[in-house]
């Protein structure tokens, strides 16, 4: 590292590099002159390659892929001390997922899975699952291990389990399928919902489903739902499927349908398609989990595929379907430095099936330790929790898949409908109002991109009131309260006892902010779908671009707003570092669904659509309204831009095209940009940033304010003739007072070019 005043750091930077070599020999020499460099640094070295020792100085070690980076940032020793830990001799087997290295000759592959079976058989371990995805270079077996495995990892090092010393492994992750706890077994809150499929207006629930949802098995009777759902189930799960343990999928699908049921929303008028990917716990009561018997990577592209594309020679059950809402996630994996296996298939499944793919980023609902000084009262305790989750951060990361460059990973902040509610002095409130909420994972993602994308809102979550010690030294923890029967939360449908359909309960979590994503995403395409009711507007770009402008759109809603001074002070951030550790932390803020789908009077908004390939520029001109001219008044632009990124299925390099948008200095705005760091914004397939500013802004008659959006190779070169599908939406506004008529400034000059353009082609 080097810094401007010291230069050179001699702090080392704990840091990997892969290197795919294909030659044995120069493996074998580069480990000859790294070893004889470090036993010599001032030897002699043959002619073209002294230039070796340059890099060998910036350099720990040099050596070959081996046994400990098979487990090194999958967790895996860790896990397995903690499974010791907790269960101790009755742990009997443990489930590992085997990454192998993706080899593109089928039958190499066979070869290579079928001595890595026999290790696992030789080891006195079985085989349950196996996936191969060509298209992500996903090769992968579920398999698993006796104790003594486990045993032996802890006792005596990596090299004593034959699995993780065998050349065709790449990675060996821990396997835990993600499990719900029900929010309650007794659900009494009682709602009122119209029947039938029929919404509030008395419309009936008709056409193609739009979402998909891949959760829990519902329960399609409940009132909220009956009429509303279609649920698919190939896998038969509905046979052993209790209706006490039908929460999740449940909770999920009403919040996608009605929203918080507090708040009493319009229900979506589409019927919602469901594919359960859950089961009942084998032993904990009311649980359910992923399917314990499947790779998650292999169950998801099977499900999307059936969607979409149809399976064995079949047609596709719901073609129809745009949006997948994944309210999951891989509980035992936190974000690492790759992308996960999960990751990679949703950023594949999304830019070859144009799928807009909403993802929680995951929850972290464990106790959080303070001071005990700071357990006085709320306030102090409040201040303290804020600082312990951000010192936290790195033990609190997303949750795959939502590190999926290509999907909209979601956080939760600190609201529901329920309103002011008595707390009770046994609990304490210490999260901000409409804050990010504790218990959401954050941020960054993979190559320090923006992650989670944005926040919506995931129900409050009040906090057990810790005892104090008397000895006033040390540290106490504070834990979730259950709030299920009363509220505070999101008030979401549940499965009733005997069988009662009117029956809901209140819950919290990234799920549910993620289910709330969704359900504006569907009404976002019903604004795209129906177009513009005026022949003068110039037409909504086309249906293929849908997908990335809704995604688009939701970003361009959201800002930090009072998040930013508010976490500065808080977290005691200078103006250096605040902006790079606010962007992982909050993303691109809070989504304010007042000002989706529709533009105001101060407000003007322009949406489009295009393809783009390697080493072009579109260059996009935003009129400028005369009312903002030589005004020093607040003003805003904010531009975003959203691409189908394709991707490469390496250790270090991933985004395979990269697509950006460049503005004019910020002196020609009038402002400067404030929000999510500018580079951290151009690291995944999302850029979104405002320019905010109150200097005037000095321009002619004609002038425009250009946008240009560029495409450049990343990780591999873009081949001539292919073309990568993007949407950018723009915005300028003012304070009310200043002007009522930017968009009809703004719209005015649009139809002037709509007309011009229509002349020119009649003249020639």
């Amino acid at each position: 590292m080097t810094e401007s005043k010291s230069g050179r750091m001699e702090t080392p930077v704990q840091h990997s590099l892969y290197l795919m070599m294909s030659n044995a020999k120069a493996i074998d020499e580069l480990l000859s002159l790294f070893n004889a460099w470090q036993k010599d640094p001032s030897a002699k070295f043959a002619h073209g390659l002294g230039k070796f020792k340059t890099a060998f100085q910036q350099l720990t070690v040099i050596r070959r892929w081996g046994p400990e980076d098979r487990i090194r940032e999958t967790g895996l020793r860790k896990q397995w001390q903690e499974t010791l830990d907790l269960v101790g001799q009755s742990v009997s087997t443990v489930m590992v997922e085997v990454e192998l290295w993706y080899r593109s000759d089928a039958r190499r592959r066979v070869t290579a899975q079928t001595h890595v079976e026999q290790v696992i058989v030789d080891s006195g371990g079985r085989v349950l699952d196996r996936s191969q995805i060509g298209d992500i270079s996903y090769h992968a077996l579920l398999a698993e291990l006796p104790r003594q495995q486990v045993h032996s990892l802890l006792a005596y090092g990596v090299e004593s389990i034959r699995l993780l010393t065998t050349d065709e492994v790449m990675f060996v992750n821990p396997f835990t399928p993600m499990s719900v706890a029900p929010p309650t077994m007794e659900p009494t809150f009682e709602v009122n919902l119209a029947r039938g499929g029929c919404t509030t207006s008395g419309l009936p629930s008709s056409g193609l489903p739009r979402v998909a949802l891949l959760d829990g098995l519902p329960f399609p009777n409940h009132d909220a739902l009956v009429g509303r759902v279609v649920v698919d189930d190939p896998d038969g799960l509905s046979e052993n499927y209790p209706l006490a343990s039908r929460h999740h999928g449940t909770a999920m699908a009403s919040l996608i349908i009605h929203g918080d049921l507090s708040a009493d929303g319009e229900p979506l008028n589409r019927p919602l398609y469901v594919r359960p990917i859950m089961r009942p716990h084998e032993f904990a009561a009311g649980h359910e989990q992923i399917l314990p018997d499947r790779l998650l990577t292999d169950l998801l592209h099977c499900a999307v595929k059936r969607i979409i594309e149809g399976e064995a020679g079949r047609d596709p059950v719901a073609p129809s379907v745009r949006v997948i809402n994944l309210s999951i996630g891989a509980q035992a994996r936190a974000l690492v430095r790759r992308m996960s296996p999960v990751g990679r298939l949703l950023d594949w499944l999304a830019y070859s099936y144009n799928l807009l793919f909403i993802v929680s980023a995951g929850n972290h609902f464990g106790p959080i330790t303070i001071p005990i000084d700071a357990a006085s009262d709320p306030e102090s305790a409040r201040s303290a929790v804020i600082r312990s989750v951000y010192d936290a951060a790195l033990l609190r990361g997303i949750l795959p898949p939502g590190d999926a460059l290509n999907a909209l990973t979601i956080g939760a902040t600190h609201s529901d409908g329920l309103g002011d509610i008595d707390v009770p002095d046994t609990v304490w409130d210490v999260t901000h109002p409409n804050g990010p909420a504790h218990y959401g994972a954050t941020g960054p993602g993979v190559d320090r991109s923006v992650k989670p994308d944005l926040y919506h809102i995931g129900g409050r979550a009040l906090y057990t009131r810790p005892v104090a010690p008397s000895c006033g030294q040390g540290s106490v923890t504070v834990e979730l309260a259950n709030t299920t029967k009363t509220g505070p939360g999101l008030q979401v449908a549940a499965p009733g006892q005997a069988g009662a359909t009117d029956s809901t309960v209140f819950t919290v979590g990234t799920s549910n902010a993620t289910a709330l994503v969704t359900r504006e995403a569907s009404r976002l395409f019903d604004v795209l779908e129906a177009g513009s009711d005026n022949p003068e507007d110039a037409p909504l770009p086309d249906p293929q671009y849908h997908p990335l402008l809704v995604r688009a759109l939701l970003a361009h809603a959201s800002s930090w707003d009072e998040w930013d001074a508010q976490l500065r002070h808080e977290l005691d951030l200078t103006n250096q570092q605040a902006r790079r550790r606010l962007t992982a932390l909050l993303g691109y803020g809070r989504l304010n669904t007042d000002r989706l789908g529709a533009a105001a009077t101060n407000r003007a908004v322009l949406v489009s659509g295009g393809l783009i390939a390697r080493n072009q520029r579109h260059t996009y001109e935003l009129p400028l309204p005369p009312s903002l001219r030589a005004r020093a008044e607040w003003h805003r632009f904010t531009i975003t831009l959203a691409y189908m990124a394709p991707t490469v299925g390496q250790l270090n390099r991933y985004r395979g095209v990269k697509v950006y948008f460049v503005t004019p200095d910020n002196q020609f705005a009038g402002g400067e940009r404030i929000n999510a760091e500018y580079n951290s914004a151009r690291r995944g397939s999302l850029q979104h940033e405002i320019v905010q500013g109150t200097r005037a802004m000095v321009f002619g008659d004609d002038d425009m304010f250009p946008i240009h959006v560029e495409c450049m190779d990343d990780a591999q070169r873009l081949g001539a003739g292919k073309s990568v599908r993007y949407a950018l939406v723009v915005s300028i506004e003012t304070a009310e007072q200043t002007s009522t008529t930017i968009h009809d400034e703004v719209r005015a000059r649009l139809r002037q070019q709509v007309r011009d353009r229509e002349r020119g082609r009649v003249q020639s």
